[in-house]
């Protein structure tokens, strides 16, 4: 099996295209607009960049633009890709693009450093991690974890801080206590496991995905841990007090589809594989389980009020407390400086029974 982060590089070239078509629109001109976000009749065009060009884990921003959301909002949202969120933020922070995808990592970094940064909706709600061990390991718990050698995709990878935090809020020391080695994913990490080099293995749920298919895993709980959020939409404090009627234009077809898909995965990956067909070559293998396991962590929160996007304080806390106790962020960083929900209320605003009876119609 092509490994996750070679089908991410090799499909870019193959979405950028796809994406610049879907947004000339053919020969007939700029499409009218309707829109609260037209201007005179026409589509308002905005940017909106990603960490990277891989649709299931963002699945709603991609099936808004299948479906035509941004549209009926009366923007056109011109979607580009950076390498990472370091390097969306630094995007959005040079006021090169409207939006930006990222990890909250980067966000609060630039916050840290006097940027006037906040994250208007937080995508993924849950942590995109997953800690795994072979199916029937006698390792049950973390504390069980002393004294063995544990497995990540990569040693440089954004999972790492995050594992390290893990081990340490269930008083595993990650310096001391274990040794953290560089597996790779699928294949590579099979054999690590098959020849006893690892214990347990802590990646990006994609690179489970595709262990799976390799071998028998049992999935830790994480507890709480599990609710800290990860890709968020940030922008410029400036664009939300200049212009905040193009954030709710933005964020309301995300929602919408959000609610569409969680309703029915197949119409969802239909409506990605009809604007970006080369991000669906799956739809009954790896896509659907991406999906599914991608649906599982953008599901509002219980204690969110069935709110899409909404950013969760308690969240926002302990992600800020992992940040301190790893030495990576002061004491002083204030989690709410982060963050608004003023938007959230106005962007759930939609019809949600009729999302989900679209959702069945599309799959029939």
């Amino acid at each position: 099996m092509i490994g996750v982060r070679s089908r991410v590089k090799i499909g870019a070239v193959f979405l950028t295209l796809a994406l610049v078509a879907t947004a000339c629109g053919g020969d007939d001109g700029p499409a009218v607009a309707s829109g609260g976000c037209a201007v005179d009749g026409q589509l308002r065009e905005t940017t909106f960049l990603l960490p990277f060009p891989f649709a299931i884990p963002f699945y709603p921003i991609f099936v808004a633009e299948g479906l035509g959301y941004y549209e009926a909002e009366g923007i056109k949202v011109n979607i580009e890709f950076a390498d990472g969120s370091a390097s969306v933020v630094q995007q959005v922070v040079a006021n090169n693009v409207d939006f930006g995808l990222s990890d909250p990592g980067p966000i609060v970094d630039a916050i840290a450093l006097g940027e006037d940064l906040s994250t208007v909706f937080v995508l993924q709600n849950r942590l995109i991690y997953a800690l795994v061990t072979p199916g029937g390991s006698p390792f049950t718990t973390i504390e069980s974890f002393v004294g063995e050698t544990l497995g990540v995709s990569e040693a440089t990878a954004g999972e790492v801080p995050f594992f390290e935090g893990l081990l340490a809020a269930n008083g595993v020391d990650p310096d001391s206590d274990v040794d953290i080695i560089e597996t790779g994913a699928g294949g590579t990490t099979a054999a690590a496991f098959d020849s006893d080099r690892i214990a347990a293995y802590f990646s990006d749920y994609f690179n489970v995905i595709e262990l799976g298919f390799e071998m028998e895993l049992t999935e830790f709980d994480l507890g709480e841990f599990g609710l800290l959020h990860g890709a968020s939409i940030v922008v410029q404090q400036s664009l939300i007090d200049d212009d905040p009627d193009l954030v709710t234009c933005l964020l309301r077809p995300i929602a919408r589809a959000a609610e569409y898909s969680h309703a029915e995965p197949r119409a969802a990956i239909a409506a990605i594989a009809s604007a970006f067909p080369d991000q669906v070559s799956d739809p009954e293998g790896f896509d659907k389980l991406a999906l599914d396991e991608s649906i599982k962590r953008i599901l509002p929160y219980e204690d969110s009020d069935d709110r899409i996007g909404w950013n969760r304080p308690d969240s926002w806390t302990a992600y800020i407390d992992l940040l301190s106790s790893r030495g990576s962020l002061g004491d002083s960083f204030d989690p709410e400086s982060a963050y608004t929900n003023e938007f959230i209320d106005t962007i759930n605003d939609f019809d949600k029974q009729a999302e989900r009876d679209a959702a069945a119609a599309a799959v029939g």
